[in-house]
């Protein structure tokens, strides 16, 4: 019996004759089975046609929203969050995008910087060699085998391509930059348009990269002083607790330069494409990548370690040559100048691919922070679609301006 609450069942519910069996005629009267095919169609028509089909046509939960559409990239990365992969990816692209840019005018200012600082430190080999000739009073021999020239001219080229380096390493860092920012919304500049950009900012660059360079070395100094002290007061009371501090304080000492390196890592894009004052823009990179930092420092570590690898495997053979190119001259002034001149290529070379590459993984880690932080990502959007209405293919023609905050 149903109570109230329950439906009833439909006549004969309970009534139902058994089937035959198996191999049995159904008996006179009892209705038949449908025909193959009879229950398809009836069910078809019931549940896709009616009540049935609109109820199962539709979601149990209402309308849906629809599906988010995927991220813009109307250059060399999406414009959204970037994944590790998509950062080097983007800027193993951008390289591409803009190959005269990043590939022929960074590595044409780094060669230039290097065979100037060679030249130039030709003027302070004579008086190396003079200081390295008195090693004649205890081993003649390196004097008479010509290893003075040759020591003297190898650390006079390494001091003249270190300051010279020094001074073009950030403008070459502002230019691949602002070349990486425009390949972000698919723009290609030329050379010239990246300058035009850059000019009134490449002070702040070699600025920041000299005040960076000073407060390192006079960092360093005060460390080592310090170690120096401690390590001599302690030496005193213990051999083996002289040895721990000093382990101590240089693994204290790599930990605060990683952690600073970190930090300010982002100062250099942000002077190229903000044009701040160097405070300010130090304060914002700073705030830039509080919260930030393993991720960075995972990126810049895997970055430096492909770079690395990618030069040692290039210079490698460099030397073989050098050597083998000094050793059948036959005199010492073959070797040296063999040696001097491999060495230019091999710094031409490492210092194109680590700075060509990191410089395009820190632009882009910039943007993505920002992109992160400040929905920069809207504004290239908007930065993007004004630029379709320039010429196509991504030339360079008079074109609607940058986002706020990017190349302003």
């Amino acid at each position: 019996m149903s109570t109230p609450d329950q439906p009833q069942p439909p006549s004969g519910w309970g009534d139902a004759p058994e089937p035959p069996r198996y191999g049995q005629r159904a008996p006179e009267g009892a209705p038949q089975p449908p025909a193959p095919g009879q229950y398809g169609q009836q069910y078809g028509q019931q549940y896709g046609q009616g009540q049935y089909g609109q109820q199962y046509g539709q979601s149990p939960y209402g309308p849906q929203p629809p599906a988010a559409p995927p991220a813009t990239k109307p250059g060399v990365v999406p414009l959204r969050p970037l994944s590790l992969g998509e950062i080097y990816d983007g800027a193993f692209t951008a390289i591409r995008h803009n190959p005269k840019v990043m590939l022929g005018a960074a590595t044409l200012v780094i060669l230039v910087a290097t065979v100037l600082g060679v030249l130039v430190a030709q003027l302070i080999v004579p008086s190396l060699s003079a200081s390295f000739s008195t090693l004649a009073e205890s081993d003649p021999e390196i004097t008479e085998l010509g290893f003075d020239n040759l020591i003297a001219q190898t650390l006079a080229s390494s001091l003249g391509m270190s300051v010279t380096l020094l001074l073009a390493q950030p403008v070459v860092e502002g230019i691949l930059t602002v070349s990486v920012s425009q390949s972000v919304i698919g723009r290609k500049l030329s050379l010239g348009e990246v300058w035009e950009r850059l000019r009134g900012r490449v002070g702040r660059l070699i600025g920041w990269a000299l005040l960076r360079s000073l407060a390192g070395a006079v960092g360093t100094f005060v460390w080592f002083f310090v170690l120096v002290l401690l390590v001599a007061l302690v030496s005193e009371q213990s051999t083996g607790a002289a040895v721990g501090l000093g382990l101590l304080l240089g693994a204290g000492y790599v930990v605060v330069v990683v952690w600073l390196g970190v930090r300010i890592g982002l100062v250099a894009p942000a002077l190229a494409l903000e044009g701040q004052g160097l405070g300010s823009t130090v304060a914002r990179a700073w705030r830039l990548t509080r919260g930030s930092f393993w991720r960075l420092f995972g990126i810049y570590l895997l970055a430096m370690i492909i770079v690395s690898a990618a030069a040692y495997i290039i210079t490698i053979p460099l030397g073989l040559i050098a050597g083998v190119i000094g050793g059948t001259g036959g005199s010492t002034e073959s070797f040296t100048t063999a040696t001097v001149v491999m060495s230019v290529l091999s710094s031409v070379i490492s210092a194109a691919i680590t700075t060509i590459f990191v410089a395009a993984v820190v632009a882009l880690l910039y943007i993505d922070v920002r992109m992160r932080r400040e929905g920069l990502d809207v504004q290239l959007a908007a930065a993007a679609q004004a630029s379709d209405g320039g010429r196509p293919g991504g030339e360079p023609g008079a074109r609607p301006g940058p986002p706020p905050g990017m190349l302003a």
